[in-house]
């Protein structure tokens, strides 16, 4: 049986992550206006130059996680083969991962 993680797992670590990248880029631009109004231009420019490689990385990382994203949904639906068309499986296991998200029993939302 191969391994897989779950869909929940990889979208609960992908905003964690990206979230983190984000944040830092924030805190970074922050960090070089203050600088920047202070006079020192040298740092300023210094941490642009962070805040913007923190939002490249956070894009980079949100992409590789997609591509992850789509291998565990693909193994998903190798690996629970039942018959029904693929575009029928992705949806069934989309549908899954939402219905898991929410504040209500799957039952009350029609599962």
């Amino acid at each position: 049986m191969p391994t897989t993680i779950d869909l929940a797992t990889l979208t609960a670590a992908q905003e964690e992550i990206v979230g983190a990248l984000r944040d830092q880029c924030c805190q970074w631009e922050q960090d070089s206006a203050d600088a920047a109004a202070d006079g020192r231009l040298v740092n300023a420019l210094m941490l642009e130059h962070w805040a913007f490689a923190a939002d490249l990385m956070a894009g980079m990382v949100s992409s590789k996680f997609a591509g992850m994203f789509g291998q565990a949904v693909n193994a998903q639906i190798h690996w629970h083969s039942s018959g029904h068309s693929v575009e029928e499986q992705l949806l069934d296991a989309l549908a899954i991962e939402v219905a898991g998200e929410q504040n209500e029993p799957i039952s009350a939302i029609g599962f």
